[in-house]
């Protein structure tokens, strides 16, 4: 599923936590990390190389940590914007997936999800992971954890029913190959579409899309999923979605990048990515095909 997998990182003692999670990837596949530090100069010329060795005790510790859980590991160290060198060097190297925290150094002003991870989910056109951290003491000392369960253990597909939607759920059926047993199927009946002129058939649009879901739970039933289940609620979709994941504890969410209203999510910001920088659970954003 995802046999080599970018791993971004700023080198803080967040990105630590994000480092030891990529072990749980073991489990879908994953056995070789491109571990990446961007090199941010703006306006300072001359200046990389002297970062780039200031970089490298810390690059050497999280490579040795990720070769101790068995993972053939390579750095690389390009310069330049970090969403734009993070993206561009994935498709370089052909990379299944890029995997990106939600915090850096300002942990205590990063609770959403962070700029960097920000532009990587707008310009990735391969999956991205993101890593939500969960802070415990502003002291970076002692700042934060991330879930280090079993990442197929209980999957939360959700879905629009789009193209992308679509082809979000080719992963979720690789999770189910991969051995995950439990899943959750969730539609949002979007009340921005339907309130007020159309809430009277609001039954009849639960019905057809049930049966959507239901036709999704068999097929994973299928290829071994012992536990589907269908939620149906009816609200605002990154609300309701972040909402079941606190309730749930999700070891991931899988989810399309951008689902039916793309024009306007570049504008007011999509479902997927507030689901991103909300949810409690790592995310897996599945880009449209560009």
């Amino acid at each position: 599923m995802f046999s080599k997998v970018l791993l971004a990182t700023d080198l803080s003692m967040a990105s630590d936590k994000v480092v030891e999670y990529v072990k749980t990837l073991r489990a879908l596949g994953c056995r070789e990390v491109v571990l990446t530090y961007v090199i941010y100069v703006k306006h300072l010329v001359g200046l990389s190389e002297a970062l780039r060795d200031e970089a490298s005790p810390r690059l050497d510790a999280q490579k040795a940590a990720l070769e101790g859980d068995g993972f053939k590991v390579s750095v690389e160290t390009p310069s330049g914007v970090p969403g734009v060198e993070i993206t561009s060097l994935a498709l370089d190297i052909n990379c299944d997936a890029i995997v990106i925290g939600s915090h850096g150094h300002s942990l205590a002003r990063e609770i959403a999800l962070g700029g960097v991870a920000t532009d990587v989910v707008h310009r990735a056109e391969i999956p991205v992971l993101v890593v939500r951290l969960e802070i415990l003491a502003e002291d970076e000392s002692a700042c934060c954890r991330v879930m280090s369960t079993d990442v197929r253990s209980n999957v939360l597909y959700a879905t629009d029913f789009s193209d992308n939607a679509e082809r979000a759920f080719h992963y979720v059926e690789a999770f189910a190959r991969n051995g995950c047993k439990k899943m959750t199927l969730v539609h949002v009946q979007d009340v921005s579409r339907i309130h007020p002129h159309l809430e009277h058939r609001l039954s009849e649009f639960n019905e057809i899309d049930r049966s959507r879901l239901e036709r999704m739970a068999l097929r994973l039933r299928d290829l071994g999923v012992t536990e589907v289940s269908i939620e149906i609620p009816y609200g605002a979709p990154a609300k309701e979605i972040v909402d079941l994941v606190r309730r749930g504890c999700f070891s991931i969410v899988v989810m399309g990048a951008h689902g039916l209203g793309f024009i306007s999510d570049i504008f007011m910001g999509s479902v997927s990515h507030n689901v991103a920088r909300l949810s409690q659970s790592p995310v897996l954003l599945i880009p449209p095909v560009r």
